[in-house]
């Protein structure tokens, strides 16, 4: 851990979320052959069916520089179902190129927030969230009253500027790199976006139609290497599928697991035209998700939530097209502004109060967070504000202050609460008790405030260290891996290390979502939405299973596979420490039986 590191200074999601919508199979068909015939360089991807191949040509000339990876970014992996389909022998091309062949992690614990873009960009620089600035699908910049929503295409191209932390397509600028429809591109030699994530295909729920089209783009790769007479360094290549089929039908439903099992054999007809062209044994391949995803049968707008207790929420979400004046005179209207991502995490930013002799007489600018004091007595209207027509009929509400934590947490919906009473620390909050963690160098304390155990840590994490004797972040990562709340105590403190980070997060009860209405969720601290498998394929890489581990450790382990040091600002680290010996081998605490 990086306890000092403070989030960059600014100097996308996925697209946009939809639901399967049913459509006149031949009608639909139909016009998407006409808009192919008639869109230039767009072709028809090989038919889905038998086979393990799409026919791409993977040869290379002679004498070409072949070490390099290619990734497979699977959205939405949920990590108990991939190893049940696994052992019922459903993907038997992941069991074939990878299991058979090299590392794999069935749990391998996705950043905090647990959501997309937060992730895919923890992946390109090795660094966690809070550490890198891209703290969810959407934030709020208390510092320049600047709102981010990348689930909009213009907001979703701005990502790789809301960052400054190098990444790995940059690590690797000497060499030549691709980022198949893989958003954080930055450095990429060459970038390419998949076309149907904002076309027809997209519209009508055609998402195995554009992880298939998007593979299929790899033959672009292809030629760019055959040019250079070098395979690329670096190839990451993102499948949508999983994640939104989970959305629409939810986790458990058969729609989900043919997306998984549709990715297997998309992928197993990629692996198979690189073994035919012989390139199989000389790369390495790997396959990672973002986060996993859980079941959601009930709902609990948190937006509807906060307007209940009388906070007065931003309405409008402006963004730095806006000009400053303006953004600053809307948001000094409200004390509060919402943000959610992956319907299980909700970041609330707040004002502090000015008070004068125990009374709330205003609220100081943006840029200065509320104490936990202020938290707990924060301004409130007793009865809510009305809107519209009934805030001039409606008798004068009047100013009161509530206990913000207290009052939240008798929400069925939400399952815990985290903030930061002061530098370094984060306090986090269940019904049965709550702890604290805080930063003392590179090691983290904990602390039990209030319960018994709130987070079931006892008999998996050592006693001295729940006595409060510091750890480092790797170790609580260990013995927190087989507990619901892996991975807590480094990824909280690194979250609210950034500004970017809301002063008071929720995280869902499994089973309810804090957002909108889809049948799946994710973003919150459960093995059920952080849980992802991982796994390593290639020459050099050990046959094992892997334990305690990141996802972002794959981010470290490819700069170790392809020769390069790794940078000590990240957070990851190798799998694969370098080569001694002739030999490539797993720390021997990661490896399992396979």
């Amino acid at each position: 851990m990086n306890s000092q590191r403070s989030a960059p200074q600014p100097p996308n999601r996925a697209p946009h979320r939809a639901t399967c919508r049913p459509a006149k199979q031949v009608r639909n068909r139909i016009l998407l052959l006409v808009l192919l015939a008639v869109v230039p360089g767009c072709g028809v991807p090989a038919p889905d069916g038998p086979g393990d191949s799409f026919g791409l040509d993977f040869s290379m000339p002679a004498g070409s520089t072949l070490n390099g990876v290619v990734v497979f970014y699977v959205d939405g992996l949920n990590g108990a179902i991939f190893q049940q389909m696994l052992d019922a022998g459903e993907l038997p091309n992941f069991r074939r190129y990878f299991v058979d062949r090299g590392l794999y992690a069935p749990r391998a614990i996705a950043n905090l927030p647990s959501v997309t873009l937060a992730n895919l960009t923890s992946f390109s620089t090795g660094q966690m969230p809070g550490h890198h600035g891209v703290v969810g699908i959407n934030w709020f910049d208390r510092m320049q009253l600047v709102w981010r929503n990348y689930e909009t295409i213009a907001q979703k191209n701005s990502l790789d500027g809301d960052y400054s932390s190098p990444t790995l397509f940059e690590y690797l600028g000497d060499r030549t790199t691709a980022s198949v429809f893989f958003q954080p591109h930055r450095g990429a030699t060459r970038w390419i976006e998949n076309w149907t994530s904002a076309g027809p295909p997209y519209f009508f729920g055609w998402f195995q139609f554009v992880d298939r089209l998007t593979l299929m783009r790899l033959n672009m790769i292809a030629d760019i290497a055959r040019t250079r007479r070098e395979w690329p360094a670096l190839t990451v290549c993102y499948l949508l599928a999983p994640d939104f089929y989970a959305y629409a039908r939810g986790v458990r439903s058969s729609e989900y697991r043919d997306a998984i099992r549709h990715s297997d054999r998309q992928i197993g007809r990629v692996l198979g035209d690189l073994q035919r062209a012989g390139l199989l044994d000389k790369i390495h391949v790997a396959l990672v998700s973002d986060h996993s995803l859980g079941e959601v049968t009930r709902h609990c707008p948190m937006r509807g939530v906060l307007k209940r207790l009388g906070l007065e929420l931003a309405d409008e979400r402006l963004w730095e097209e806006t000009r400053f004046e303006t953004r600053l005179e809307r948001y000094r209207r409200s004390s509060a502004v919402l943000y959610s991502s992956g319907d299980w995490y909700a970041a609330v930013c707040l004002r502090k109060p000015v008070r004068r002799e125990g009374k709330v007489v205003g609220l100081e600018a943006w840029p200065v967070r509320p104490s936990a004091e202020d938290l707990a007595a924060y301004p409130a209207w007793d009865p809510p504000k009305p809107e519209g027509l009934g805030a001039i009929l409606a008798p004068p509400s009047k100013a009161v202050q509530i206990d913000l934590i207290a009052e939240l947490m008798k929400e069925e919906a939400i399952d815990a609460l985290a903030w930061s009473p002061g530098p370094h620390k984060v306090r986090l909050r269940r019904r049965s008790g709550e702890v604290e963690f805080a930063g003392v160098g590179e090691k983290i304390a904990y602390r039990l405030v209030s319960g018994e155990d709130p987070l079931g840590y006892r008999g998996h994490v050592p006693a001295e260290a729940l006595a409060g004797k510091p750890a480092d972040g790797r170790q609580w990562l260990q013995w927190t891996h087989p507990t619901n709340y892996p991975d807590l105590p480094e990824q909280l403190v690194a979250y609210f290390g950034s500004h970017r980070a809301g002063d008071l997060v929720a995280f869902a009860t499994e089973g309810w979502d804090l957002n909108s209405v889809n049948r799946a969720g994710h973003g919150g601290l459960l093995p059920s939405d952080v849980a992802t498998p991982l796994l390593l394929a290639g020459p050099g890489v050990p046959k094992g299973r892997l334990g305690a581990v990141r996802v972002i450790d794959m981010t470290a382990t490819i700069l170790t596979l392809l020769g390069r040091d790794v940078p000590s600002t990240m957070d990851g680290c190798s799998l694969l420490p370098p080569k001694t010996a002739g030999e490539v081998t797993a720390p021997r605490e990661a490896l399992g039986p396979s």
